[in-house]
């Protein structure tokens, strides 16, 4: 529909009047843009139109219609930038009758390329600042649009703009997390040039689409969890729920509970039945972290359900089914705890039908660069502060310490210097903490070659580790849980694991 030359007021009040339903209209902020855009293109004779915004200097289509491809990454190359540049600069709308051959337009690549007529451009202005325009264009007829239907559009985008400016807002918040949603697909949120971990991602890649139980054992703070998560993600199962039960950090007590669920009246405080980490996994996977840490007496109930998919709530006597994919990840040598008794073989062997083993970041210098930047910018943008530079002397300081908590100990320590960094003043070594600088100037570096290290169980030197972290901490419980990348709880394990003594626990 098209304004009416005799009556043009009428239908100028017409169209106001289907732009304000358009904008009082409840649904998703697509659906309003399209909505409006639909309202303008018939009511103006348009052929089509698009809300264009700016994002770094570059022009974003948010919405497009009538266009002959749902992509905006290609709509936005039929916007033409030299208008829509004039239009946001300028804050006034334009209007051209032939593009062609109005200067300067005309002398415009992009003019000529897109061959186009007749254009009608209004910007949409909240806080005296142009946020977004209206786009529309015919470009087969010249000269198709009127001086009226040019102020009309300024009433329009007057009336609108309140509204859009929120819906414009969210458009392209949602553009962005699709984007890293990409990207982090792509990556599954692992960085790294190590070709140990790329050889690790390569084969969880391969694996992901079966359904075989996945082992992956590595030292703590490694990035176990990223993984469990990147063979989720390239599962058939992506659709499922993820469900992550960390077994170090549940007493023994109450673990059955959790991971099984229980009905009323099966203890004392089961006030109501309650699904447990099994059955709320079910058509999805269900990641036990520290699987190393699930008591002996619940491992039989954990491989019947790897078995058959059966198991039985605390305190009924119904078997429920489920259809669960099971990813498992370790600190510790399972073959060794086997060995000792401390682990069921015959859980082992059917949690380890695919087992990957992550290399700690000691092993990976690259990566320790890599993921420093990378911690260190994404720390900054958090806090909302200037993205530190690192110098070759703080970079060769950190590739120098063995990081005993991995990964997590990287993130902790830069999120700090972010915290600390003035602006524009480079990182040095100074910033580091203490027990980094140590080492990484050499005042207590050891030699692995000079002193090796005799061989030894993981237990056992899990059990060294924790001792020397507990004597640097002066025995505080917390800090050593910290640097051990580990919960406080999951520390009191290890620590009851071992058979410390309640006298002679150092700590407070």
């Amino acid at each position: 529909m098209t304004l009416n030359r005799e009556n043009p007021a009428a239908e100028h009040l017409g169209l106001l009047y289907r732009v304000s339903r358009a904008l009082l209209k409840e649904g998703e902020y697509g659906e309003l843009l399209s909505g409006l855009l639909d309202t303008l293109i018939e009511g103006l004779g348009a052929d089509r139109g698009f809300v264009v915004v700016r994002e770094a200097g570059e022009f974003r289509a948010t919405a497009a219609r009538n266009f002959r491809s749902e992509a905006l990454s290609q709509a936005e190359e039929a916007v033409s930038c030299s208008i829509a540049r004039s239009v946001m600069e300028s804050g006034r709308a334009v209007l051209i009758g032939d593009a062609l051959m109005t200067e300067p337009y005309s002398r415009q690549p992009s003019i000529q390329q897109l061959s186009l007529r007749s254009v009608l451009c209004a910007p949409l202005v909240a806080s005296d600042e142009a946020f977004a325009l209206i786009y529309l264009e015919n470009r087969l007829v010249t000269n198709c649009f009127t001086e009226e239907q040019r102020n009309l559009l300024d009433e329009v985008c007057a009336l609108a703009a309140p509204r859009l400016r929120a819906a414009v807002a969210m458009s392209q918040a949602h553009r962005r997390a699709e984007a890293l949603e990409r990207a982090h697909t792509q990556s599954d949120g692992i960085l790294t040039a190590d070709s140990a971990m790329e050889r690790v991602l390569q084969t969880a890649h391969q694996i992901a689409t079966t359904d075989l139980p996945v082992l992956i054992e590595g030292e703590t703070g490694t990035g176990k969890e990223l993984v469990a998560r990147a063979v989720y993600r390239h599962s058939a199962r992506v659709k499922g729920p993820f469900i992550a039960l960390n077994c170090a950090a549940i007493p023994a007590s109450l673990i059955g509970s959790e991971l099984f669920g229980f009905v009323r009246g099966a203890f004392t405080g089961a006030n109501r039945d309650r699904v447990g980490f099994i059955g709320a996994a079910h058509r999805g996977t269900l990641f036990l972290d520290e699987i190393g840490d699930l008591p002996l007496d619940l491992q039989p109930h954990l491989l019947r359900v790897l078995q058959s998919g059966e198991f039985t709530r605390l305190g009924s006597t119904r078997i429920e089914q489920v259809d669960v994919r099971f990813i498992a990840a370790t600190n510790r040598d399972l073959e060794s705890e086997v060995k000792a008794s401390r682990f069921r073989a015959d859980l082992f062997f059917r949690i380890s039908a695919i087992t990957l083993r992550l290399p700690p970041l000691r092993d990976r210098p690259h990566d320790t660069r890599l993921l420093a930047e990378h911690f260190v910018r994404t720390a900054a943008a958090r806090y909302g502060r200037p993205v530190p530079r690192l110098t070759e002397d703080c970079l060769s300081a950190l590739t120098a310490y063995s990081f005993p908590g991995n990964v997590r100990e990287l993130e902790s320590e830069m999120a700090r210097l972010a915290a600390l960094a003035s602006a524009d003043v480079p990182c040095g070594v100074d910033l580091l903490s203490d027990r980094i600088r140590r080492r990484g100037n050499g005042q207590s570096q050891v030699s692995s070659q000079a002193t090796p290290i005799a061989p030894m169980s993981l237990h056992e030197m899990e059990k060294q580790l924790i001792d020397s972290v507990l004597q640097y901490t002066g025995g505080n419980r917390t800090r050593a849980a910290e640097i051990l990348g580990i919960s406080r709880e999951g520390l009191r394990t290890k620590l009851q694991r071992q058979q410390v003594p309640a006298e002679s626990d150092p700590l407070p």
